[in-house]
């Protein structure tokens, strides 16, 4: 590959160049401006109340999660009640962190048919599940 050497035109533009940029005198800048500042300021913030109001949709959701698996532990507590140990007709209330879960039991020789109405408060208002089964008696 061959190269042409530099001819005198190019060599008198990179000097007049040269000569161009040392006669303005470059600044150099340290730190931030106010401005750079306060938008700084500005975004964090914005991301602080995003992040926030993310936090707490996630902390209701879990506290609801929580109210619905107690209404089915509750329900199921009495569910396994009913079909092993009353063996009859009867009702009555269990309350568990203010979840309320009703029932009603009626029998009918093997069999228990359990009505039980679950309630509790959600952020939508109270919330009420029936629930039906019917088992044999253990």
């Amino acid at each position: 590959m061959h190269r042409r050497p530099h001819s005198g035109l190019d060599y008198c533009r990179v000097t007049a160049l040269t000569s161009l940029m040392a006669s303005h005198s470059v600044v150099v800048r340290r730190g931030f401006i106010l401005v750079e500042a306060l938008i700084a300021l500005l975004v964090l913030g914005v991301a602080f109340v995003a992040f926030e109001s993310s936090l707490a949709v996630i902390i209701r959701s879990v506290a609801a999660s929580e109210r619905e698996a107690t209404a089915a532990r509750l329900a199921e507590a009495q569910r396994e009640n009913a079909f092993s140990i009353v063996c009859g007709s009867g009702s009555g209330a269990d309350s568990v962190d203010g979840v309320v879960v009703a029932w009603t039991a009626s029998a009918a020789a093997p069999l228990v048919h359990l009505t039980q109405t679950s309630s509790y408060e959600s952020r939508f208002g109270q919330r009420v599940e029936t629930y039906d089964a019917t088992g044999r008696c253990y």
